[in-house]
């Protein structure tokens, strides 16, 4: 009876081992994703939430251009906000502004970060509250690749894009 006891207890804690593994696994995946294409990479593609009450939202990522040849984001489409790409600015007395930008060129063997403060993804005319872990997906038309279909994860801002955060977004 010991001997099957004992072995129970190594079968639980062996059990607890592993679903902790799949659990770290799964949560370093989710954190880390991107889709890796033969000609580009999208590395995290990602909107930061700050609280479930925003009416406009930014999405961050990296486009990786893996070809010799240059390549032109040209447009974002959506179906849950009116998407938009943008530049934020801050001019020599400290003032900020966001511009739209028609493209975004991507030149060969090289990449281009969206990110807070920067080129970004604006998303206006929400449908509905963004939430945490449900993904959106969001399409980037690029002149010679064409459409590339992307899931962007919706996140908790960390506390250091809180306190950028000086818009609603």
């Amino acid at each position: 009876k010991a001997y099957i006891k004992l072995m129970i207890k190594k079968i639980k804690c062996n059990l607890i081992s592993v679903l902790v593994c799949i659990s770290l696994q799964t949560f370093s995946n989710s954190y880390a994703h991107e889709i890796d294409l033969k000609e580009i990479s999208i590395k995290h593609p990602m909107i930061p939430i700050f609280h479930s009450k925003m009416k406009t939202a930014a999405g961050y990522f990296t486009i990786v251009n893996k070809r010799n040849k240059t390549d032109e984001l040209i447009m974002v489409k959506t179906d849950f906000a009116k998407a938009m790409m943008h530049l934020s600015k801050i001019d020599e007395n400290g003032i900020s502004s966001m511009e739209h930008v028609n493209k975004v060129i991507i030149p060969g063997n090289s990449s281009v970060v969206f990110e807070q403060g920067s080129l970004h993804i604006m998303f206006t005319q929400l449908k509905e509250p963004l939430e945490e872990y449900m993904d959106q997906k969001v399409t980037l038309v690029f002149k010679n690749l064409g459409d590339i279909v992307v899931d962007f994860q919706v996140e908790k801002a960390t506390k250091k894009m809180n306190m950028d955060n000086n818009h609603d977004h």
